[in-house]
């Protein structure tokens, strides 16, 4: 192993893979040094296509040099001053049509020279039209699941639980109102009318003949009683992690408060130090024949223009497809049968794309992955091309994502689908009144618990030895969609996007009275944090 070569990549902010780190060598090292941005992830399988590029890139250089001394003589040089130059390729020599197909947007050189207007040894590739600014960007994959295929049984539950409620009672305790906390053994030791306070998983509630609600919680050691007020017990769903604290009665705590883990108070809103800006997108839903194509071609070009010049990320929460499958009668709505071709129409989509954009997807209900959270990335069965670019970057759900960690902390970003939101918003009138308009209602509840799915069942969950789903880290931004509604708020500091879709209100839809609010893509300004809304 080379460790010198290594360690400068992880310097860069490079994880390398054991396989790559095997094999790297000093002239990889400097092939990547090249690069104008390092990659995040170095696979051995990037650095394969790297080594076959370096490769036609030197056997070109050495034919072309051949070729000169065959000659004897002066090539002709090819001037190109990037962006903002004045000279193009019609000035070089080019003919007046390849300047009117470029800016048409098509090109009908290819990169082996077969139909170019030039010739092989004198065409010069222009992929960025001078329109867009060249960003630097950065990816950062946080935290990702070791998704096991294996059966879980009791004990990977219970691991899965104890994580839950020890990452929760941590946040728990730092609120000013719990720092007294003892265990549920140790409230059987105090007198009544002591106040009190502690903290447990809710285990089952029901109301009184008082409009009052006593909630049974429980924790490793033991299982106590508290009645709550109207409101907060309205409120508790079962199986979230609480704080309560109240004076004692007869095996029995009068609680005063419900406290959750929440956000903090900012004192602060994070920010980054070049100007650089985020899209975020949801619930595409390719190969419906209820897909807005139009619509999603148009946000395609306007990536492509001048007023996205600085969008350097896209972020896609989740369903992809519609796919095959999902629900009965799905074949009867369906515009593209083959979930492969659905997906196919997503790559071709991504390949209309300015390549300095970084684009990370993850998946959703609707996704060719399992059902079951976390769900793990998307894989080659899925993509035939894009898993392999280097500034697509798949992951899972849910999942934690820092960008643009360039001279500043970087913008950490939560993603996750929302699968969990439909149980959830059931077990509250609140939400139910509003969540299905205004998404952003659900979304800061979950916040507020810490937790994506906190009843047991409000999602398929797979436990893998640790919650994935507890909000164990303030984000700066959480992304979510599955609603196909719109709503772009901000809490305690943080950014609640819900995406819209691209996909007009289904038959399902219209019979629940459900009405989408597709199109909308929200931008947010990483330098100021602030958020436009635009319509396509």
């Amino acid at each position: 192993m080379n460790e010198k070569a290594v360690k400068k990549l992880t310097q860069k902010g490079c994880i390398v893979e054991k396989d790559a780190a095997e094999s790297l060598t000093e002239n990889d090292l400097e092939a990547i040094e090249r690069l104008d941005t390092p990659p995040m992830v170095l696979s051995e399988k990037m650095l394969d296509s790297l080594r076959t590029t370096n490769e036609s890139s030197n056997k070109t250089e050495v034919e072309d040099t051949q070729q000169m001394e065959e000659t004897e003589e002066e090539p002709e040089e090819l001037n190109y001053t990037g962006e903002g130059s004045e000279e193009t390729e019609k000035d070089q020599g080019a003919p007046e049509s390849l300047e009117d197909d470029e800016e048409n947007g098509t090109d009908e050189s290819d990169e082996s020279g077969s139909g170019s207007k030039f010739s092989a040894s004198k065409t010069v590739t222009i992929k960025d039209s001078g329109r867009r600014d060249r960003l630097k960007t950065k990816v950062e994959v946080l935290d990702r699941a070791d998704v096991s295929k294996e059966e879980k049984d009791v004990p990977e539950f219970l691991a899965n639980y104890n994580d839950r409620y020890k990452k929760l009672k941590k946040l728990l305790m730092r609120r000013r109102e719990l720092q007294s906390a003892v265990s549920i053994k140790n409230l059987e030791r105090r007198d009544e009318g002591d106040q009190v306070a502690f903290i447990g998983m809710v285990n089952r509630k029901y109301s009184t003949k008082s409009g009052k609600y006593m909630v049974s919680l429980e924790d490793k050691t033991g299982e106590y009683r508290a009645l709550v007020d109207e409101r907060d017990g309205e409120r508790i769903v079962p199986d979230e992690i609480i704080g309560i604290r109240g004076s004692m009665g007869d095996g029995i705590v009068f609680a005063n408060s419900v406290i959750r883990p929440d956000l903090p108070i900012p004192d602060g809103v994070n920010t980054t130090e070049q100007e650089v800006k985020a899209a975020y997108i949801s619930d595409l839903h390719l190969g419906s024949e209820d897909t807005l194509y139009e619509r999603f071609d148009r946000f395609a070009e306007w990536l492509n223009s001048e007023d996205a010049s600085k969008i350097g990320y896209l972020v896609i929460a989740g369903d992809v497809v519609e796919g095959v499958g999902t629900y009965p009668g799905q074949e009867d709505e369906l515009e593209v049968t083959d979930i492969y071709k659905q997906y196919n129409l997503f790559e071709d989509w991504v390949d209309k794309l300015p390549d300095d954009i970084q684009v990370i997807v993850g998946p959703g209900n609707h996704d060719i992955v399992r059902l079951a959270e976390p769900q793990p990335a998307f894989d080659g069965d899925a993509f035939d091309r894009i898993h392999t670019y280097d500034n697509v970057h798949l992951v899972q759900n849910p999942q934690k994502v820092r960008l643009h960690g360039i001279e500043s902390k970087g913008i950490l970003n939560l993603m996750y689908h929302g699968y969990s939101f439909d149980d959830h918003v059931d077990q509250i009138q609140d939400l139910r009144e509003k969540a299905y308009d205004e998404p952003y209602h659900v979304m800061i509840d979950l916040l507020k618990r810490r937790h994506l799915a906190p009843t047991y069942g409000s999602n398929l969950m797979s436990p893998e030895g640790k919650d994935t789903l507890v909000i164990d880290e303030k984000p700066d931004i959480m992304v979510s969609g599955h609603f196909h509604s719109h709503s772009a708020e901000s809490y305690k500091g943080t950014n609640v996007i819900a995406s819209s879709s691209f996909q007009a209100q289904t038959d399902f839809q219209r019979r629940v009275g459900h009405v989408p609010d597709p199109g909308k893509v929200t931008v947010v300004n990483y330098k100021t944090r602030d958020t436009r809304v635009i319509q396509f």
